[in-house]
């Protein structure tokens, strides 16, 4: 699976424009592919939002972007309102299972998002397993993660909650291979969920 994660900075003064053009990805629910797409604001910095977006593997992702993309990006005019954009994929994503196995069912409950991006001494997958399950709060109901290994030695990881805002969880976060970790919380906007047609 191939994760694609967003981060912009929006100015306050955008964020209604922002919101309204982002509303036109939901054009994406019928590319082959697409698995799915969900974001919001974080709690701490009103200017910053991040999404991730979800297809089954590189090859729909990169068709998606040379043929028809450009065209929903421009057409939105959605390049006018940001000012700053930072994208990063990884095609060997992952899940890691919460309450839900799946991401559909997990995406439709959720109302908080949690991104805790780690610098690891050297990555695998089994760490990753273990680190998801240490940064997941056990006090809060947690639907699904995703794994995206965006290089050897940096690990995003994408937590998704129900209806209760778990606090941060790396203060207590203590690994021998973990070098650096930050976190950010996310209040889902659900205008902005876009799900693959289901055939």
């Amino acid at each position: 699976m191939l994760a694609k994660t967003i981060d912009c900075q929006i100015p306050v003064t955008k964020k209604d424009a922002f919101l309204y053009t982002q509303q036109h990805w939901s054009a994406l629910t019928h590319i082959p592919g697409f698995i799915g797409q969900l974001g919001g604001w974080d709690l701490e910095d009103e200017t910053n939002s991040c999404i991730i977006g979800l297809w089954d593997d590189e090859y729909f992702y990169r068709d998606f972007m040379k043929n028809t993309h450009d065209s929903i990006f421009y057409q939105s005019g959605q390049q006018k309102i940001y000012d700053q954009l930072h994208v990063s994929t990884a095609s060997n994503s992952h899940f890691v299972q919460g309450v839900y196995r799946y991401f559909r069912s997990s995406a439709m409950e959720t109302n908080y998002m949690i991104k805790t991006t780690l610098t690891v001494t050297d990555y695998d997958k089994q760490l990753a397993h273990i680190l998801t399950k240490s940064v997941q709060h056990p006090g809060y109901r947690c639907l699904i993660n995703v794994v995206v290994p965006i290089s050897q030695t940096t690990i995003t990881i994408v937590s998704l909650y129900g209806t209760a805002c778990p606090p941060k969880t790396i203060d207590t976060l203590v690994h021998p291979d973990v070098r650096d970790a930050k976190q950010s919380i996310y209040k889902i906007d659900k205008k902005w969920l876009v799900l693959a047609q289901q055939v």
